[in-house]
């Protein structure tokens, strides 16, 4: 009888054991819902982040899919759009996909180089940017100061912006001209690497008074 009970008992607990391992070969089977983007921004003046460093953040944020209605990303927009007479530029529209989560780079002493990782959503999206959010200034277009941007160029920075400033009668100018982020477009299961310069000399142009 005990033999009989002992067999019986065996084969529930192999039979529980193939469950739980075909189970966990299901689990490793299942495809990809997300991405991967990752890379290494290399950082030009990092002496000035230092000097910036006890009065904001660096986050690198990635923005939706551009677009003008509704507005959103990050890209041309045309002289009129926000008014009469407002000149556009290239800029961002709205909040980054990740703005409740921003990827946060902290300040270390003599390193010129941080790696990054981020999971996201299949999709396209327009810029992925490394900005310096400033605590102490309260004009949400100004409180952001886009210190590099991935634009296909891993050795040259650029911050993405053109901002054209209307000198009077008509006379429309750019007074920061720099190429326009890149777009980036990812697949379920996509492990891309997208390297990019940021230049923190850019902090003091952004916020002089």
């Amino acid at each position: 009888m005990n033999y009989l009970l002992n067999k019986s008992a065996s084969a529930i607990a192999l039979s529980l054991l193939v469950l739980v391992l075909f189970s966990a070969c299901d689990k490793d089977d299942e495809d990809p819902t997300t991405a991967t983007l990752r890379g290494t921004i290399t950082i030009e003046n990092a002496d000035v982040w230092q000097e910036y460093q006890d009065s904001g953040e660096v986050q690198l944020t990635l923005f939706p899919d551009y677009s003008l209605d509704p507005p959103a990303g990050w890209g041309d927009v045309p002289d009129g759009f926000f008014g009469p007479g407002v000149p556009g530029g290239n800029f961002a529209l709205g909040a980054p996909y990740n703005a409740q989560n921003p990827l946060v780079l902290e300040y270390e002493p003599g390193r010129t180089s941080y790696d990054y990782e981020l999971e996201v959503e299949p999709g396209t999206y327009s810029a992925l940017a490394l900005g310096f959010r400033h605590n102490l200034v309260n004009d949400a277009s100004r409180r952001t100061a886009t210190v590099g941007v991935y634009w296909g160029n891993s050795t040259e920075v650029s911050h993405g912006v053109e901002i054209r400033v209307d000198f009077g009668g008509g006379n429309i100018m750019s007074v920061l001209n720099f190429p326009a982020p890149e777009s980036i477009t990812v697949a379920a299961g996509d492990d891309v690497d997208l390297d990019f310069v940021a230049d923190f000399a850019f902090l003091p142009v952004w916020y002089m008074n």
